[in-house]
């Protein structure tokens, strides 16, 4: 018997197409020409978006990714993600810590509890993309979303080079929630949670804070943090300083200069819109303007100004500049202040205006209101009326259009500190601007 087995055993070649199981094995095509170039060859990072099911979640239909979607989404994954970090880790800090592979897969991952998985990292070596066939490169929102997951994802990688600090998890302790879908955002605020999603354990909060904190910016974030309760805002306040700490302390980043740079490359695919940045919970709160010492005033602000400093000193005290404070919707507060002649004692004068603002042209109307409060800062404005009158008819009298100035003061914009004008919707040469703070 086992010598008819023996002879019955054959060997000869297989025929078999390999190609048709794996995709993946095929002549490159211009697409995987560009990756290389882009990043296989400078950062060894390997794209694979040819449908390989054994890439992704055996349980889960997920539609394969087009192949006109992927220069576009890389592109941005190159601009917003890798550029920033070389700019403020250096030009070998990608290349030595980074993910060894991307795969790109069309649709979302749907989960069993309601939510949608749009990435997820795999031992610091694979990054997984989603919902690639509906990304738009040219949409703000699109990018932001795709590159929040990367932020976060590569922010576990980086905690398995070098941990997060012990006390990180002990900030929120007890807010922790592995069910965070059934819960509201204003809960994981109030509990000092930056999202919902941070509530699943300290390492998930850490790249959520880190992500969140790339992506929406220093003033965006600001305004979030400064709408919380306080116990939350003190929360949130101090688990920044751990994310900044962390960064600096492990891999010696400013990361508050990654944080501007990745705004500035995504203020290249939608400038940030002054008018809508502005009031509490969104942005900014404040516009400072010293119109004597600012460069670059328009001409017939600075007549009305210099005309009202004039008959300030005439009557023995020193004009000195004026902010207006966005308190709340349609509600500012302008105010000046001054000094006695000797500049020995500030004094302020305070006026609350009405401030409606056209949520599509971004044009402003300010109003001043019939009824001011008694209390001595406003008692201060009356004042000093007669004296100021030519620069508070300027802003009662005129509409404005709302918007940077960095086309005539050079300068970043969407960050605090950048410059930000009230434009005379009749003259466009005539305006008032000033530093935009929170």
């Amino acid at each position: 018997m086992l010598s008819i087995l023996a002879s019955c055993k054959k060997e000869g070649a297989l025929n078999a197409n390999l190609d048709v199981i794996d995709k993946n094995v095929v002549a490159k095509t211009a697409t995987d020409t560009w990756l290389d170039q882009n990043f296989l060859t400078p950062y060894n990072i390997e794209t694979k978006y040819r449908f390989d099911r054994f890439e992704l979640a055996l349980g889960k239909n997920i539609t394969p990714p087009m192949e006109s979607q992927v220069i576009p989404a890389m592109e941005m994954v190159r601009d917003v993600w890798i550029k920033p970090y070389e700019a403020a880790g250096g030009a070998d800090f990608i290349k030595k810590l980074s993910p060894k592979q991307f795969v790109l897969a069309g649709s979302a991952e749907y989960n069993s509890n309601g939510s949608i998985t749009l990435g997820s990292a795999e031992g610091g070596r694979k990054i997984v993309l989603y919902v690639i066939n509906s990304f738009d490169k040219t949409s703000l929102a699109s990018v932001k979303q795709m590159i929040q997951v990367i932020q976060h994802e590569y922010t576990h990688i980086l905690n398995q080079t070098v941990d997060i600090q012990p006390d990180y998890q002990t900030i929120s302790r007890g807010g922790y929630e592995a069910n965070w879908t059934q819960r509201p955002l204003s809960e994981a605020y109030q509990l000092g949670f930056i999202t919902q999603y941070a509530r699943v354990s300290p390492l998930e909060d850490f790249a959520e804070q880190s992500s969140n904190m790339l992506m929406l910016g220093r003033v965006q974030y600001n305004a979030i943090v400064a709408a919380a309760p306080a116990d939350g805002q003190a929360k949130l306040k101090k688990k920044e300083s751990y994310v900044v700490e962390y960064f600096k302390t492990a891999f010696n980043i400013d990361f508050y200069q990654l944080q501007t740079e990745v705004q500035n490359a995504l203020n290249k695919i939608s400038a940030p819109v002054l008018h809508k940045m502005i009031g509490p919970s969104i942005g900014y709160t404040t516009l400072y303007s010293n119109p004597s010492v600012d460069p670059n005033q328009s001409a017939e602000f600075l007549t009305n100004w210099n005309a009202a400093k004039t008959l300030m000193q005439t009557n023995g005290f020193i004009l000195k500049d004026f902010t207006m404070t966005f308190k709340a919707a349609n509600a500012m507060t302008l105010r000046y202040s001054f000094t006695n002649a000797a500049g020995t004692t500030t004094y302020f004068a305070d006026a609350d205006y009405s401030m409606v603002v056209n949520a599509t042209t971004g044009v402003a109307t300010l109003t001043l209101l019939a009824i001011q409060p008694t209390t001595t800062t406003y008692s201060n404005m009356t004042f000093i009326n007669n004296w100021v009158v030519g620069v508070n008819n300027y802003f009662k009298t005129n509409t404005f259009r709302i918007g940077w100035i960095n086309q005539i003061i050079p300068g970043q914009i969407g960050v605090v500190g950048s410059l930000g004008a009230f434009y005379k919707t009749t003259n466009n040469a005539s305006y008032f601007y000033g530093v935009m703070g929170q």
